[in-house]
């Protein structure tokens, strides 16, 4: 992940002192001094505005059972349940709420989601009229340093505010059907049929401007790119509108990866930012652990248009 930019200290009269240090580039910054299992209620506000100031905190050298990170998040609101699969059906009797991702396997049978895969670029959930809002992971095990496994981020407030005139005044009003049959490896979910037309294929309609509840600062919401469709428009429109979109949104400018620690703890806004994970050595071993939180069915205000940036819009450089 980028290096942090200089610290911004935060006094409090339980945890001592806490800094919080913006990294550079595109969004995200690291929070020290913090113990996220011992959190009074002024030391967790300073933790939720950095979540909305940055879109993306990391805490590192933190040492969470399955209990703290599941209270951890229920701090940011309502559990979102994992869908129960064979992939991580055990571990989910034993913590619901918590899944497991990891390439490990046991006589045979992966522990949790994903393996070692590439994980396509994709917020969690925009698959459903409720999608996701914090989601939190937590390093485990990892793989020798330099065998990948590494996660990137993209912030979509500033790709939103840097569209250009014309394509940002036509996407206000229009809609996207985000598909539900493929997860994020592209593969078909159990019981889903195979979609030869996008038009047809099930799936709820979600605004491409999505004015954030909180901030109320414009992203883009684009979910996943395969098997998704504008509506209202020809196929050969809708295909080039969402190739364009995405060409734009997951420029290097408006991306950070992050390089895991183990003990790292990373927390994000699906609604304002897109995530991936490329394939990495199958020979290392990955556990990572997760909760997620409900959000709201995402809305494009009325004023959306003339609503500011968010100030992580703009890209912080060594100049600030």
């Amino acid at each position: 992940m980028q290096a942090p930019l200089a610290s911004r200290p935060v006094i409090h009269g339980q945890v001592g002192k806490v800094e919080i240090l913006p990294l550079r580039g595109a969004m995200g910054a690291e929070i020290r001094g913090m113990d996220l299992r011992r959190l009074d209620d002024e030391a967790f506000g300073v933790l939720y505005r950095a979540y909305l100031d940055h879109l993306l905190v990391l805490v590192r050298e933190q040492e969470l059972s399955d209990a703290d990170l599941l209270a951890l998040a229920r701090r940011f609101g309502t559990i979102e349940m994992p869908p129960v699969t064979a992939e991580h059906v055990a571990h989910c009797r034993d913590m619901p709420g918590i899944t497991v991702v990891s390439n490990v396997k046991v006589d045979g049978a992966p522990i949790g989601e994903l393996g070692d895969g590439e994980v396509i670029w994709h917020s969690d959930y925009s698959f459903r009229e409720i999608t996701a809002g914090m989601r939190v992971l937590h390093a485990i095990e990892l793989p020798p340093e330099g065998q990948g496994a590494n996660t990137e981020f993209c912030n979509t407030y500033a790709a939103y505010d840097a569209l250009p005139d014309g394509l940002k005044r036509r996407v206000h009003g229009m809609t996207i059907k985000h598909d539900t049959a493929y997860d994020t490896n592209r593969n078909l979910r159990r019981g889903a049929q195979e979609v030869a037309d996008v038009r047809l294929s099930p799936g709820p309609s979600h605004p491409i401007v999505y004015t954030h509840p909180e901030t109320g600062c414009n992203a883009l919401f684009l979910g996943r790119r395969p098997k998704h469709y504008v509506n209202g428009l020809s196929l050969e429109q809708s295909e080039t509108l969402l190739d364009g979109l995405w060409g734009h949104t997951v420029q290097p400018r408006f991306r950070i990866a992050h390089e895991w620690r183990l003990g790292d703890v990373v927390l994000w806004d699906n609604r304002c930012t897109l995530h991936r994970r490329g394939a990495f050595n199958p020979g290392g071993r990955r556990v990572m652990h997760a909760a997620q939180v409900q959000g709201q069915k995402p809305a494009e205000a009325p004023d959306a248009l003339g609503r500011p940036p968010h100030p992580r819009a703009h890209l912080f450089d060594d100049h600030g």
